[in-house]
C-alpha cells in the first residue's frame, strides 16, 4: 500500500529547495538534514546510503554525494 501526502506548500519544488541550494558541494556530514529540514519545512532528509520507500512523496529530500563525499543534489521524490 503506497500513501502520497499532500504536498505541503504549492511552490514549486525548485523554489521548496531554493532556501538551500548552498549546501551543494559541502562535504556531507549527517546534521545537513536537519539543517535542510529547518529552511525548506519537509518532513523527512534522506542520506546517502539510507534506506527509503519508493514510493513518490513531496514532503521528503534525497541527499546525493559524488565520489569525494560531497553534496551533489539535491531531489524531492
Amino acid at each position: 500500500m503506497t500513501i502520497n501526502l499532500p504536498p505541503l506548500t504549492d511552490m514549486p519544488i525548485e523554489d521548496v529547495l531554493a532556501p538551500v541550494r548552498h549546501v551543494i558541494g559541502s562535504p556531507y556530514v549527517e546534521s545537513v538534514k536537519d539543517y535542510i529540514l529547518a529552511l525548506t519545512g519537509l518532513r523527512r532528509a534522506v542520506g546517502p546510503g539510507e534506506p527509503a520507500t519508493k514510493d513518490i512523496r513531496t514532503d521528503r529530500v534525497f541527499i546525493s554525494v559524488d565520489d569525494d563525499g560531497r553534496i551533489a543534489r539535491l531531489t524531492i521524490k
